[in-house]
């Protein structure tokens, strides 16, 4: 905290940076001495330190996060080191995985989130619970809907609040999926050094792909043919076309159609 870190982003890519230092694609000259070695707290202390800081051509490099740098690196080194990388979008990805499937991360739930590997806005199966959406738009943690049903106890506070009359069925209908559509449409149009491309960028880290080494659930993973065909169900639910970009005439009943018309861009 300290530092400025994020705890999820900043231990992903100290991670990242030990990952390509076991495997010689860092070294111990472009880490200026750093010997990074699993467990060995002082180094990942120092490591967190000169990111923060940019102490360093490399350590700037892992400042800009796990995608960023993975592409810089990539062409520093000649070598793909995307592969290493656990993000979705440039989000890096939790303690949550997928390979198990006993979690309650699963398939494309990272893959086709508006928000990457944000494991609090996770997708649903039919998109019909739009729970995570409202908790991110009232900023309230989503966890607290995770120990149980919550009565409508948020909309009791939501009314209370703004006076705002809305029901969760009205959500759930409507006003979510605007939110999500927007996301998306933002998502799609891209920003000032990044553009992501559906479907090729709606897809897992490859780490996800890869069986489970140990555990309970050794050998465990999803293939990618399983989530090519849960990426265009989901597509078809939400409301997007074969390329996952947002139809014109679900934007149009949405009452969006200022978003469709900055996206006729990209179709």
């Amino acid at each position: 905290e300290d530092l400025g870190y994020s705890g999820i982003n900043g231990g992903n890519i100290l991670a990242f940076a030990a990952e390509l230092y076991q495997r010689g694609i860092l070294t111990k000259e472009d880490l200026d001495g750093l010997e990074l070695r699993w467990g060995d707290a002082d180094a990942f202390a120092e490591l967190a330190r000169r990111i923060a800081t940019r102490d360093g051509t490399y350590f700037d490099i892992l400042a800009e996060g796990t995608y960023r740098a993975a592409l810089k690196i990539s062409e520093l080194k000649g070598v793909d080191v995307l592969p290493y990388a656990v993000q979705v979008k440039g989000v890096e990805v939790g303690a949550h995985g997928i390979r198990s499937g006993k979690d309650y991360t699963r398939d494309i739930c990272y893959a086709c989130s508006v928000q990457g590997g944000d494991h609090t806005s996770t997708v649903r199966d039919a998109y019909s619970d739009m729970a995570m959406v409202f908790a991110d738009s009232a900023v309230y943690c989503a966890v607290i809907r995770w120990g149980g049903n919550l009565n409508g106890l948020d909309w009791r506070f939501l009314r209370a609040v703004t006076g705002w009359d809305i029901t969760e069925e009205e959500w759930n209908r409507e006003l979510g999926h605007r939110i999500i559509h927007i996301q998306r449409a933002a998502e799609l149009l891209g920003g000032p050094d990044v553009r992501w491309k559906p479907p090729r960028d709606d897809d897992n880290p490859p780490r996800f792909y890869e069986p489970l080494p140990s555990g309970p659930y050794k050998g465990s993973a999803p293939t990618r043919s399983e989530i090519a065909k849960r990426r265009r169900e989901y597509y078809d639910a939400i409301g997007w076309d074969e390329n996952g970009i947002p139809r014109s005439d679900v934007l149009k009943r949405l009452g969006l159609p200022d978003v469709d018309k900055a996206l006729e861009k990209i179709r």
